[in-house]
């Protein structure tokens, strides 16, 4: 058998491009046009705090590489970059320390009492002085400097007679910060002509009281600083939450430089620190056994059983420990936990004996082990997996909790502690500037000549005029982005052949009256609604481990739909329904039985209503449309990303299979309101989209079909994108997107949106203080660290249809803010809509109307979305083609375990092979998608 490989991505864009003999677009924005004018005008605060430079300043930068010798054969890298929470909090404290020190100690090189001295912790300097002016021409423009770490604060680092600290001019010129600089050098619509190195120092700058006071906060990765003593810097009680299992969530902020047109509007280009609040749970610093304590609930010093370990280990794997007992800091990574313990766990001596671990750290360490009966710690030492005691094991500080560390519970938690409303935030955000040292008394920025606005600046926002939605009897007006239902525009036809069943074990509390009264009112709603269903073919019961024979048969019956109420503890089947309605085009409707004993126990209307507005959609009806006409040429297509979450690679049984990107797309293909899509597989690791020339005449081709014409322009939304893949984009994806336009037609414009809820602005009403919330029965998620009064997150945060296209956009390109959702939980996260090609020239107040517009398009309730529905449904299929392909790759996993498996046997292994990335992906693609599944192909069944 052919081991896998995981070939590094390349860029298949550029490789395409190369192939076509078609040479990269310049990377240049689109010229911004005039802001949108609509008719209300509303006040808004933002989180965005305006800097001022007043001197003209010359900084050099400079590289360190900071070293030590362990032994004779082992060096440590202070600078070197890594990965783990601990590796980069502990080198970067020990980088801190030891420059700060160089810096009093060799204050002549460094120059100190007259210089304005930039570090970020660990290989980039930057000073106000040319540190070797001195130094002639011919001599290399190094300097090394030693020092005894017994002269140094750092425990860790008393122990290193030599460390070597060296520090040598980078390639970069001297960058000139001023005023005049960072407004020529910043905002060029040509994105080679700006200069990243003004950014850069900035945000050092700004971050040096982070940087360099470590007892006070540790510093991540895009600007993250979280307060390790938060009472001390101003925070509350209500701020650090305990959410179990030795975790504790801290308070911290999240900066960003960014350039916006500021006050003055167009042509204007004005730097800005963009600060919001952050919340992030970490381990607790504690004994091992104590934090299992914590996650089993019981004292573990007797040991633990099976299932325990199982619980425990998720929550302890990859995270760092230290020990002590060596008379040394000795630190460790956790694998696992072994389920014998240190009495009867034994090993081979060097002499060739064995003896227990017990025995053995009593004769080696003269330890006497409290707790021998506990299960030992299996950590990874040198390569090889060994055994400690739990009770000498301690878990290092500083470790954020990852994703996979948490319970379903404790993710819920987290999230909902993290949502605060925007009064809070507010509060979080003034609190964390203070405590970062964000201000102009800042000796840095003193020195620089940065003055920072005390104060966030204030926006003028509008909001944009409500909708009209169109039912089958009447029409509507979207009030605030809420509407009520009415008969559907469009009913689906029915299902000749369909069929209901409830899943679940011997004792679920769904009985055979409820179910029944559940399959009544459910076909009455449809029949109101317009979709004349009949009884179904077969309704009953099912127990949870029958459930997949019994869709087969239903599959293979001509069965066209099957409504599934599955018990609320099943997780497992979803995926494998999704693969069975694949197999046989067979729609498979999902529901929990909670719910649905909800509508028949307690008549939840509205539930009810929502189950069967998704039933027309997935059967390929229509439930309402809006009333626009601006989409009758236009093919919008939404493309959004799935990221393979962890590693890049599943591992099993020795083998490497790769975790591909997974690119979802939607389109109005068919009409111009309904939404149906697919997904196809890419090589992960690349910032541009390689299948966007597929996606894009896959969605023309549907176009021509069904409406037997082409359209006039083809609006694209794409997410998954940061700032810095602007360029790319503009250079390698968008002209693909050309090509596969161009085989059509020539005269088809093309527009092409980058849409990002991943940024740092908050946008708030004004005056959050005089707004009456008492009649309001929900609180904050941090009530306490709130005012007593109740408050809803709907009346706190700035209403749908809120639109900022001037002052906080970038001054280079056409852009713009729209808030089209009601906010039901903390803060608003408004979307950033940036357009990287305008063949139209289009005006921005009709691209923010046509985007409002599909942000009504939904379906299946009454409210507007944050995101334009082709794009929203575009990250579903995304995550229907990594939740296939996850459920392939199980199955086929179980296929080589030799484990009889359902429907194993129909799974063909496919073996990626060296240089075989690209194609395995398109056969897999092949095998998981829907494009040869037309029953499927257009109808939109992610709804």
């Amino acid at each position: 058998m052919t081991t896998y490989k995981i070939i590094k991505a390349i860029d298949e864009c550029s490789q395409r491009l190369g192939e076509l003999n078609i040479q990269p677009a310049p990377k240049i924005y689109p010229n911004p046009s005039d802001p949108g004018r609509f008719s209300n005008e509303i006040d808004i605060q933002t989180n965005i705090f305006g800097l001022e430079v007043d001197k003209k300043t010359e900084l050099f930068q400079y590289i360190v590489s900071i070293k030590a010798d362990l032994t004779v054969k082992k060096e440590v890298v202070f600078t070197k970059k890594g990965k783990e929470d601990f590796v980069v909090v502990d080198r970067h404290e020990k980088c801190a320390t030891i420059i700060s020190h160089a810096f009093r100690k060799f204050s002549d090189f460094f120059k100190t009492d007259k210089n304005c001295l930039i570090y970020d912790g660990q290989s980039v300097l930057f000073s106000s002085i040319n540190l070797f002016e001195e130094f002639p021409d011919s001599q290399t423009k190094t300097k090394q400097i030693q020092i005894n770490g017994t002269e140094l604060s750092h425990l860790d680092l008393q122990n290193l007679p030599y460390i070597k600290l060296e520090v040598y001019s980078s390639k970069n010129p001297p960058i000139v910060l001023s005023a005049e600089s960072l407004g020529q050098r910043t905002a060029n619509s040509n994105l080679d002509a700006n200069n990243r190195a003004y950014s850069q120092i900035l945000e050092l700058a700004l971050c040096q009281s982070g940087i360099r006071k470590t007892l006070k906060g540790v510093c991540f990765e895009n600007g993250k600083l979280f307060f390790i003593k938060p009472l001390e810097d101003g925070f509350v009680r209500e701020d650090i939450v305990d959410v179990g299992d030795g975790k504790s969530m801290l308070p911290g902020i999240k900066r960003t430089i960014q350039f916006i047109e500021g006050p003055y509007g167009r042509g204007n280009n004005n730097p800005a620190i963009v600060i919001d609040a952050s919340k992030v749970a970490f381990h607790k610093e504690q004994l091992v056994m104590d934090k299992i304590a914590e996650i089993i609930l019981k004292n573990p010093t007797l040991g633990i059983q099976e299932f325990e370990r199982e619980k425990c280990i998720p929550v302890i794997r990859g995270l760092d420990c230290y020990s002590t007992y060596s008379g040394r800091t000795r630190h460790l990574k956790i694998e696992g936990i072994h389920p014998l313990d240190a009495s009867t766990a034994r090993f081979e001596l060097k002499d060739g004996g064995n003896c227990t671990v017990e025995k053995y750290f009593e004769e080696r360490y003269k330890i006497k082990l409290r707790h021998p009966r506990a299960n030992l710690l299996i950590c990874k030492h040198r390569g090889n997996q060994n055994f400690f005691p739990m009770e000498l094991m301690t878990i290092s500080k500083n470790q954020r909790v990852t994703i996979s560390q948490q319970t379903s519970f404790q993710s819920q938690k987290t999230t909902k502690e993290h949502a605060v409303l925007p009064d809070v935030r507010q509060r979080l955000i003034m609190t964390g500037m203070a405590a970062a040292d964000i201000c102009s008394k800042n000796y840095i920025l003193s020195e620089l000549g940065v003055n920072v606005c005390p104060e966030p600046l204030m926006a003028k926002g509008q909001l944009l005029p409500p909708n009209r939605i169109q039912f089958s009897t009447q029409n509507t007006e979207a009030t605030s982005g809420k509407w009520r239902f009415s008969g559907f525009v469009r009913p689906s036809e029915p299902p000749k052949i369909w069929a209901m069943y409830a899943v679940g074990y011997a004792n679920n509390s769904f009985s055979i009256e409820i179910f029944g009264k559940f399959v009544s009112m459910f076909m009455h709603g449809c029949q109101s609604k317009g979709i004349q269903i009949g009884e179904p073919a077969e309704s009953k019961l099912v127990h949870v481990d029958d459930m997949e024979n019994v869709l087969e048969i239903a599959g293979r019956s001509d069965c066209s739909f099957v409504f599934v109420i599955s018990d609320d503890s099943i997780s497992h089947l979803h995926q494998k329904y999704k693969m069975i309605e694949r197999k046989y085009e067979m729609i498979v409707q999902d529901m929990r039985m909670s719910l649905a004993n909800n509508v028949v126990t307690q008549g939840k209307r509205l539930t009810l209503e929502n189950v069967i507005n998704k039933t027309n959609l997935k059967l390929g009806g229509t439930n309402y449309l809006v009333m626009d006409t601006k989409l009758n040429d236009v093919l919008v297509i939404g493309v959004g990303l799935s990221l393979p979450t962890g590693a890049s690679k599943f591992v099993s049984l020795g083998k490497e299979i790769l975790s591909p990107l997974v690119v979802g797309y939607a389109s109005n293909g068919k009409t111009p309101q309904e939404f149906t899509g697919d997904f196809v597989l890419s090589p992960v690791g690349q910032v541009t989209i390689s299948s966007i020339e597929e996606i894009i005449s896959q969605c023309l081709e549907l176009y021509n079909k069904c409406r037997q014409k082409l359209p006039k322009r083809v609006l694209v939304y794409r997410s998954g994108s940061s700032d810095g893949a602007h360029g790319a984009i503009i250079a390698h994806e968008i002209p693909l997107a050309r090509v596969a336009i161009g085989r059509f037609s020539s005269a088809i414009k093309l527009i092409y949106v980058v849409v990002s809820k991943d940024h740092t602005y908050r946008f708030f009403k004004n005056n959050l203080d005089n707004i009456d919330t008492a009649s309001s029965s929900s609180s904050s998620s941090s009530s306490g660290a709130s005012r007593t009064s109740s408050r809803k997150a709907d009346q706190m945060n700035i209403p749908p249809g809120v639109l900022l296209d001037s002052v906080v956009t970038h001054p280079a390109c056409k852009q713009f803010f729209l808030n089209s959702h009601t906010t039901l939980q903390g803060t608003a996260k408004t979307p950033l809509y940036t357009i990287l090609a305008d063949d139209c020239d289009a005006k921005l107040s009709t691209l923010e109307e046509i985007t409002y517009n599909l942000c009504h398009c939904h379906q299946i309730v009454g409210l507007t979305t944050s995101l334009p529905t082709p794009l929203y449904v575009a990250n579903e299929y995304a995550k229907r083609g990594r939740n296939l392909f996850t459920e392939r790759w199980f199955v086929f996993l179980v296929f080589l375990s030799h484990i009889n498996y359902f429907s194993c046997s129909s799974v063909e292994p496919v073996i990626i092979g060296a240089g075989n990335e690209k194609s395995t992906l398109e056969k897999v693609t092949d095998e998981l998608s829907y494009k040869e599944k037309r029953g499927l192909l257009y109808r939109r069944i992610n709804a």
